[in-house]
């Protein structure tokens, strides 16, 4: 919904980018975040969300792709969603590698390979959004016509 308001005023590529960092660091407060886990989030989810809503101008569909992506990872997986720590999922999964690779006590989302999907989804996404007519342009200011200007015949 934040898009959204910020579009109307701003245009979608500057809507994309200031909603992506709030959402990046809306993630700073859970319990194993790190600086690099919110810029991973606000790139490849932060941005990524925002311009799916941008290609379908529909809220439920990054709404659902949100929730499916934590319901995985957690409830599937069991492994961290976003520094919150491992859950009990239906599997017994953990990550292990370099924490670049793996996202460490971050979970997956921290890691290269979400990152670089979420960009790729995010392209695509602005692809179908320009496609489609949905990208809005960025506003320029008017210029304001002095009150005491008059009309010449």
């Amino acid at each position: 919904m934040l898009f959204r308001i910020i579009e109307e005023r701003t245009g979608t590529w500057i809507a994309l980018a200031l909603t992506g960092v709030v959402f990046g660091a809306m993630h700073l407060a859970n319990p194993d975040a790190t600086l690099w886990g919110a810029t991973a989030i606000a790139i490849e989810a932060g941005f990524m969300l925002a311009a799916c809503y941008a290609a379908t101008r529909n809220l439920w569909i990054p709404i659902g792709l949100h929730l499916g992506w934590n319901f995985a990872a957690g409830g599937i997986f069991s492994v961290a969603v976003s520094g919150n720590g491992e859950s009990k999922g239906l599997l017994d999964a953990s990550t292990s590698g370099p924490v670049a690779l793996s996202g460490g006590a971050f979970g997956p989302e921290g890691s290269l390979y979400a990152v670089l999907a979420g960009v790729v989804l995010t392209a695509v996404f602005l692809w179908l959004a320009k496609r489609r007519g949905h990208i809005v342009p960025r506003r320029r200011r008017t210029a304001q016509v002095p009150a005491t200007a008059t009309v010449s015949q």
